[in-house]
Order: C-alpha cells, then structure tokens, then sequence
C-alpha cells in the first residue's frame, strides 16, 4: 500500500504518515496527535495500537517539565509583591516631595511678589482708620487677633520683625506689641479683624492685596 492510500483511508495527511515512519514527530503538531496518528495507522495495519504507542514512549527523549518548580513560582511572587510595594512607597515619597516643592515655591512667590516694607507707617502713607483709640488715653500694647474664614495667604510683622507667614486656614491667630503690628495680605474679605480685644469686622470688602496697620492709635489700612 501506498501512503497516499492510507492517507486516503485514514484521513490523515501523507506528510504525517511519512513523518511516523521516518519518527520525524516534530512535523507532528503535538503529543496528543502524535499518539493518535500511532493508533489508528496501527490498526489499520494490523498492529497492535498499545505496543507500538509504548514504543513510541520507550524511543523519544524525556520532555522537559512545563511547569516551574514551586519554590520558583513562589519565590517570583514574593519578588513581585516587593517590587509592588517598593514601587508605591517610592511613588509617595515623590508626592511628599512634590508637595513641599510646591508649598515652598508658593511662599517665595509671596514672598517677593508682595514683601511689605518694614518701615510702613500710617503717617508715611495715610489710609483709611477703622478704630482709633480716645485722645486721652493710649495703649501701652497692640493685640491683634485675625479669624480666617477660608484658607487666605498673610504675612505680620510686629515691631519691625517678622512673626508670621503662611497660609491661615479656618482659625484664629493672635499677636502682641508695643509700637506696631502690620499685616499684608491677598484677601482681607475672608479675614476677621479683632483689635485690642473689639470685633471690627471683616478686613477689607474685596479681594486683593492690601496693607494695614495695628498701633496704639488705632487700626489702619495703609496701603
């Protein structure tokens, strides 16, 4: 018989039945085909389909193991889920970093952008009293409380020296001197003034940069 014959009659290509006779298997697709392609042309050929399969198992080299072994698979995890954890913790790190970045620049930038003079006086630029204290009597000391109603940048100066700046968020700060308290800020319409102890109500009525002074003659803005 010829191959095509039995190609024919097993509905097996030729190129498989010549690759089982010259045990070329790796034309073959597969083990499992492999297998299969050994039984049915044995039977076909009156062979015993068993003894020519144990034959081909006896003949072919021993396959590698597909899978890895286990202490691998597992040890490839714990170095996954450390790579994992390594690669959040470096990415918080980055964000803190960022966010100091950012803070410091936005304070610089006020910094610069609206620095008050320390020599500011209402005398030197005049404005507008909101409270003045009665001709017989003045303070030995400034208080001056300041109560943010949202997050607003501000800057105070007591007695010449810087004492504060930064952003006040939803609470209240208080400062004392003896000649004069200053204060610069972005949005006095979301800050509470409170001089010496009397309510004086909000800074100013829009937002915009603004100077004003607390002396013992009462509270200013100056600028």
């Amino acid at each position: 018989m010829s191959l095509l014959e039995v190609a024919d009659a097993l509905h097996i290509k030729p190129v498989f039945l010549q690759a089982l006779e010259d045990e070329d298997y790796s034309v073959l697709p597969g083990p499992a085909y492999i297998t299969g392609f050994l039984r049915n042309y044995a039977a076909y050929l009156g062979l015993h389909p068993d003894d020519v399969v144990q034959e081909y198992y006896a003949a072919r080299p021993n396959p590698q193991p597909s899978v890895k072994p286990a202490t691998r698979v597992l040890a490839n995890g714990y170095e996954r889920h450390h790579r994992k954890r390594f690669l959040w913790a470096f990415g918080v790190v980055i964000l803190f970093l960022a966010g100091g970045f950012a803070i410091k620049a936005y304070n610089d930038t006020y910094n610069r952008a609206y620095s008050a003079p320390l020599n500011v006086t209402p005398a030197n630029l005049g404005g507008t009293t909101f409270a003045t204290a009665p001709a017989h009597h003045v303070a030995l000391t400034v208080g001056l409380r300041l109560r943010a109603e949202a997050p607003v940048w501000v800057r105070v100066t007591a007695d010449g020296r810087q004492v504060y700046q930064g952003i006040l968020r939803g609470s209240s700060r208080k400062w004392v001197a003896k000649h004069s308290i200053y204060v610069a800020t972005y949005d006095g319409a979301h800050i509470r003034v409170i001089y010496n102890g009397r309510p004086l109500g909000l800074m100013a009525q829009r937002p915009g940069l603004g100077f004003y002074a607390a002396t013992p003659t009462g509270w200013q803005h100056v600028a």
